[in-house]
């Protein structure tokens, strides 16, 4: 979108504008003289010669303005130089009125000293058209756009020139956002639906999923975690359609790290994981509650051995498990407290000797 001063870029129309005017007045004072035809041709080549060396003046000065600006949304630049139409207050562009640029970009609306200021329709040269509010040039406020390229449409709010606040976008093939946007991108909450039913509710920053969020898909698999870029990334739950569930830590959208996973049936491993399998240290359970303890990799159990860490991480999960301790951890525990306070009574209270 174009910025324009009104008393820089539109002086020269207005000079033009005045000149016109005085040259309709002369034609009709020499057509009461009864000399309409040699009275203007004579008199408009002076007026225009006047406009014309007063205009070159004022852009050698520097006063008419022939740079030209950015768009706030996208990226056209043009010329901004054009012709309006409309009310006018002291000289410059004030009330209702259309400006076209030379480069084809239109804006129809109102007008405040000089400026787009209130409602107003601007419509780029490639057919990207934005309708609502405008603050000094730039949009403001409620309003909506329509890119033409990709026929996508956005409404919401605006600041500065670009979408600020609470606003819908919605693209050609259906999906659709609705949420947070802080300079133009997905920043802050938001809900994504997919043309194809998915959906997802929860955290964006720069335009992507990051954070706390939860993804249904349209087939009945629901992930609630934490997101990186889009990607399931740190902790989080991912429940199957079929019944399965895995809690535990995910790395580029893939079971990476240490988890449980209960499948349908009822079996449950509880360890590491690597791509999305049992690769590590582990113990499985069957339904009917058989444990297999020991070294897994992709997927298969290949013996009880096991390392100094898989011996260590057996210990801590026969102790702590599922947000809390055992009842080995429990027993454990109070055999411990039992023997510390028994040392100290020692200590403290000794036994007398019988004699």
């Amino acid at each position: 979108m174009h910025h324009f001063d009104g008393e820089k870029h539109f002086l020269s129309s207005n000079i033009l504008w005045v000149a016109e005017n005085l040259i309709f007045l002369q034609r009709i004072y020499s057509k009461n003289k009864g000399k309409t035809i040699l009275f203007y041709t004579k008199n408009i080549l002076i007026v225009k010669k006047i406009a014309f060396f007063v205009v070159a003046f004022f852009l050698m000065a520097g006063i008419v303005s022939a740079q030209d600006a950015s768009r706030v949304v996208g990226s056209l630049t043009g010329k901004s130089g054009g012709t309006y139409k409309g009310e006018r207050k002291k000289g410059v562009f004030h009330g209702h009125g259309t400006y076209t640029w030379n480069n084809g970009d239109v804006y129809e609306g109102e007008f405040k000293d000089g400026k787009m200021d209130g409602f107003g329709i601007y419509t780029w040269a490639d057919g990207d058209t934005y309708q609502g509010n405008f603050k000094d040039g730039l949009q403001e406020g409620e309003g909506m756009a329509y890119y033409a390229k990709k026929n996508n449409m956005f409404k919401g709010n605006w600041h500065n020139g670009k979408r600020n606040g609470k606003g819908k976008l919605i693209w050609n093939n259906g999906d659709c956002f609705e949420g947070d946007w802080v300079e133009d991108e997905r920043t802050g909450e938001g809900a994504f639906f997919a043309a194809n039913g998915d959906e997802y509710r929860g955290h964006y920053e720069h335009n992507s999923r990051n954070g706390q969020g939860t993804y249904k898909w349209a087939y009945g698999d629901v992930y609630t975690g934490n997101w990186v870029n889009d990607e399931r990334e740190g902790h989080g739950r991912f429940a199957f359609a079929n019944g399965a569930v895995y809690e535990g830590d995910f790395a580029l959208s893939k079971f990476e790290g240490e988890g449980k996973y209960t499948s349908a049936n009822g079996s449950v491993y509880v360890g590491s994981f690597h791509n999305d399998r049992r690769h590590g240290y582990g113990v499985y359970t069957t339904p009917g509650g058989t444990e297999l303890a020991g070294n897994w990799e992709n997927n298969k159990y290949v013996g009880g051995s096991h390392s100094v860490k898989g011996l260590m991480t057996a210990i801590k999960r026969s102790i702590y498990a599922d947000g809390g301790l055992t009842t080995f951890g429990i027993v454990l525990l109070a055999i411990l407290l039992l023997s510390v306070a028994w040392f100290g009574f020692s200590r403290f209270y000794p036994r007398k000797e019988i004699k």
